[in-house]
């Protein structure tokens, strides 16, 4: 009887999250769907670019000795009438990338995936649960992790398959039969449907088939992002809940900690 009623707990609350998903929640489920993995990626390359760019710093440290970073630069330290100096045009990229790398991070931290744990459990608005979460992480150094987690590539991977294949059988199907269909010629003596008409078709079709299998699995990728949030916020939890996890998660943050 109790494991009857355990059970019967379970899927009354799985019921309670799927209708508040669809229902209350339906507005942040599709946001996340179709922004969050764009913010992951974004993710990833702004990481990346750090790392390169500390290796810049590092290797033309002797020409912006006098500052730190992009900080303290002379931005008119030209005259109004002389050519543009190379000093002048690294300035001006240095800024043009200061402002791309905050747009960056802003667009990050309000669109990030990890956001659909406090939108289930705490009924967020998405943007307000990613600025949340992004902080929650970024305090607790669960950030490693997640950075080398491979769910999303395995999710992009699986649905460019998917839609490269459905894509592939679409086109097969659509040059088999367009001469019995285009039979007839219009008035410039053109088929209705050429090879550049057929070759929008098929790219529309791609990035509708990858869109909505990614959306799809949108509910995979939170519940295993939502495990990396319990573990920065609520790590006893986790470890009376599935205390094998835990030890896996700590192991890895332990050794990220001490690189």
């Amino acid at each position: 009887s109790g494991g009857m009623a355990s059970l019967s707990n379970q899927s009354s609350t799985v019921k309670s999250f799927l209708i508040t998903g669809c229902t209350l929640s339906f507005g942040s489920v599709a946001q996340c769907g179709l922004l969050g993995g764009l913010a992951q990626f974004l993710w990833s390359v702004v990481r990346n670019m750090d790392a390169m760019g500390f290796f810049l710093q590092q290797r033309f440290s002797n020409t912006t000795s006098s500052s730190s970073g992009f900080r303290g630069m002379d931005i008119s330290s030209d005259s109004p009438g002389a050519m543009p100096s190379p000093r002048r045009w690294k300035q001006t990229a240095a800024y043009w990338w200061r402002r791309t790398d905050v747009a960056i991070r802003g667009f990050v931290r309000s669109h990030s995936d990890l956001a659909m744990s406090h939108v289930a459990a705490y009924f967020k608005s998405y943007q307000r649960a990613a600025n949340d979460v992004i902080a929650l992480i970024e305090s607790s150094g669960v950030e490693p992790i997640i950075h080398d987690d491979i769910t999303t590539h395995m999710c992009s991977a699986l649905c460019s398959v998917v839609s490269g294949c459905i894509v592939v059988l679409f086109g097969m199907l659509l040059t088999t039969h367009r001469n019995t269909t285009t039979s007839t010629k219009n008035a410039a003596g053109n088929a209705p449907l050429d090879d550049l008409s057929l070759l929008e078709i098929l790219l529309f079709a791609y990035i509708l088939c990858y869109t909505l299998l990614f959306t799809a699995l949108e509910p995979l990728r939170a519940a295993i992002k939502a495990v990396y949030v319990c573990f920065a916020e609520h790590p006893l939890s986790l470890s009376q809940a599935f205390p094998l996890i835990y030890q896996r998660l700590s192991r890895i943050s332990d050794a990220s900690g001490s690189v």
